[in-house]
């Protein structure tokens, strides 16, 4: 996936450079897809158990940091995996669950008051998110994961306080 999009990879391609049959790929997946589709899940996992394993009361923008100093120690697999190459909503699970918390924390009344506008904020606040990951990743990772979060916090934030309006 460094040289190519996942649609022009083959099972052939996949068994040379792994060094086995395709029988024995057959035995797992059904397709190139399919094996991305369970790397994701795998990565999305990894990422999810790190950030669960600390118990303490976490605020969104620390999980956030956690979440981004994961990305960048593996940045190299998850610039594949986020990238034009990969696909868009890999991260959308994680950020869900960061962001699911940081709703909880604020209580329902920020909800109750204006469900629909909250609704969007959400999605707004997932697919922008991982909007500037792609970009962060894309730009090699320069500046460090506690700039990015501070970066999506503030846009968190903003978008947070409209909708409290």
């Amino acid at each position: 996936m460094e040289t190519r999009k996942l649609p022009q990879i083959t099972v052939t391609d996949i068994c040379k450079l792994a060094d086995i049959n395709r029988g024995t790929f057959y035995l797992h997946f059904k397709d190139p897809y399919e094996l991305f589709e369970v790397i994701q899940q795998e990565f999305n996992q990894e990422i999810l158990e790190t950030l669960q394993k600390d118990q303490s009361p976490c605020t969104a923008d620390g999980s956030l940091i956690k979440l981004l100093n994961i990305i960048q120690e593996k940045k190299s697999i998850y610039r594949i995996m986020i990238s034009e190459r990969g696909e868009m909503n890999f991260l959308s699970e994680v950020l869900l669950e960061v962001y699911q918390d940081y709703l909880q924390r604020m209580g329902d009344e920020p909800i109750k008051k204006n469900p629909s506008a909250m609704d969007y904020s959400f999605t707004y606040m997932v697919h922008g998110s991982m909007g500037i990951i792609n970009q962060w990743l894309e730009s090699n990772g320069e500046e460090s994961a506690l700039v990015i979060a501070e970066i999506i916090s503030s846009l968190t934030h903003n978008t947070m306080n409209v909708n409290r309006a």
